[in-house]
């Protein structure tokens, strides 16, 4: 009975109304040593029920110290909720960010060279007519292996979104203003080594909110020069 019933969970668990599908294409360049840009376009969409938004991604990163990078970036989205395109006002979203990423094994010099282990935490504000600023900071720890001699790295990641501002109580005599966990996003998955400096990676996630859990598929292309 196991053998039946352990196909049918999984394919519950990512069951078209609910999977996410993720895709972005990205491209970096590396102007010195210290600085490097990037550029990409995505999309976000749930598997039955269309997209939920399409953005433009811009960054930039400063490494100012052995594995430490200072990072700004900037989205512009489209948010819907269907298959229906509306180029109004209030569906454009815009998201500020800046953080640090630090390289841990790099910054101490410990690990194998082929170990990587990183922190990121970042400041995020969110802008959208019609709903309030968001206030986010997002703390992430990743770890990847890059094989030698093969092309496909395996890597795993844990996020967490804690908000500033995700309770307001409006009083008599103030506003009162708390934060909360908002969200916690796993992945699992690979990097694809291709020739020329392009890369692929294919990863499954888990999102969990207050809404219920999400499973995620992320189809991510980058080429760098």
């Amino acid at each position: 009975m196991k053998k039946i019933f352990l196909p049918i969970l999984l394919w519950s668990s990512f069951s078209f109304g609910q999977t996410g599908l993720w895709m972005d294409i990205s491209l970096a360049k590396k102007w010195n040593k210290n600085q490097s840009s990037g550029i990409g376009i995505g999309n976000r969409q749930n598997l039955g029920l269309g997209f939920d938004r399409i953005f433009l991604d811009a960054s930039h990163q400063v490494r100012i110290l052995d594995g430490l990078q200072i990072t700004a970036s900037y989205r512009l989205a489209l948010n819907e909720k269907g298959d229906q395109l509306v180029l109004a006002g209030d569906r454009f979203s815009q998201r500020f960010q800046l953080g640090f990423k630090l390289s841990i094994l790099d910054a101490f010099d410990i690990g194998p060279k082929r170990l990587s282990l990183n922190w990121s935490s970042i400041q995020q504000w969110g802008v959208q007519v019609g709903q309030q600023t968001s206030s986010v900071w997002r703390n992430k720890m990743s770890l990847g292996y890059d094989i030698k001699n093969f092309p496909l790295s395996p890597m795993v990641s844990a996020e967490h979104f804690y908000r500033w501002n995700a309770n307001v109580v409006y009083t008599p005599t103030e506003v009162l203003v708390s934060g909360a966990t908002v969200q916690w996003r796993y992945f699992a998955g690979m990097e694809i080594e291709l020739p020329k400096k392009q890369s692929v990676k294919i990863q499954v996630g888990l999102r969990q909110r207050s809404s219920g859990n999400q499973p995620l598929l992320r189809l991510s292309y980058n080429k760098s020069f």
